[in-house]
């Protein structure tokens, strides 16, 4: 058996399994391709990924979770204290305005500091074009 001469001599295989080969000529479809090959060489040569690095977020976010976490023990208490007013039928009311107003302010820099958080992983993604 004669083999024909061709331009692309090299061949690589590799395994999918179905549900990415359907995605892949799914892919390949709305791309324009007409074989499969011809659309995993053109991405391979010239397509590209995009890396996000959010490390610069990730400790905002980690932020945003103890200040939750600490948000959650405050109304642990707050609930400890009025089953101890229940209890006792004993209350100071000024101390209970005064910590309703506490932990509203509190939730209000919480608001605040998660539409940061978020204004600011926005702002990455603009920066990187995606939308």
């Amino acid at each position: 058996m004669v083999e024909s001469e061709r331009f692309r001599n090299s061949q690589i295989k590799f395994w999918t399994t179905k549900e990415e080969k359907s995605q892949l000529n799914k892919n390949m479809h709305q791309a324009g391709y007409a074989t499969l090959g011809n659309y995993l060489l053109k991405m391979g040569l010239q397509g590209f990924i995009i890396q996000v690095d959010f490390s610069s977020l990730r400790g905002a976010l980690g932020d945003v979770g103890n200040l939750r976490m600490e948000f959650n023990k405050i109304g642990n208490n707050i609930n400890q204290i009025a089953k101890h007013t229940n209890e006792s039928h004993e209350i100071d009311a000024m101390d209970f305005y005064l910590l309703q107003e506490e932990v509203g302010a509190m939730r209000k820099k919480m608001e605040h500091f998660e539409r940061e958080v978020v204004h600011s992983f926005e702002q990455k993604l603009k920066e990187l074009g995606v939308n």
